[in-house]
């Protein structure tokens, strides 16, 4: 689980930061001219491109440890629908306790 999330966070920042280098590549393309700008402007795209494709490999993860989670939670709780019950309801009551007592106070 832990290296799921490791994953999530370094695919989010290496996205961030080719997003951030393509934007300054396509600011520096407007201000040259000629083939230079054309160069920038094609990296620049080349760079959106892929972090799009980043996006995409990072949605499929999540999705994919989102389902793996789900699928866990549905085998506990089939294997032991009780003490599921008795764990909602004892956090419901917890819950409800303390917001209880927050009200009261005001």
């Amino acid at each position: 689980m832990f290296r799921a999330n490791y994953s999530v966070d370094t695919a989010s920042r290496e996205m961030r930061a080719m997003i951030n280098e393509a934007e300054q590549l396509l600011k520096a393309a407007g201000a040259a001219s000629g083939e230079q700008a054309v160069e920038l402007q094609k990296k620049g795209m080349d760079l959106l491109s892929c972090s799009i494709s980043k996006a995409h490999e990072l949605e499929r993860k999540t999705l994919h440890s989102i389902k793996d989670v789900a699928a866990s939670t549905d085998k506990l709780v089939q294997a032991n629908p009780w003490r599921s019950a008795a764990v909602s309801g004892l956090l419901g009551a917890g819950i409800g306790l303390v917001l209880g007592i927050a009200l009261a106070r005001d």
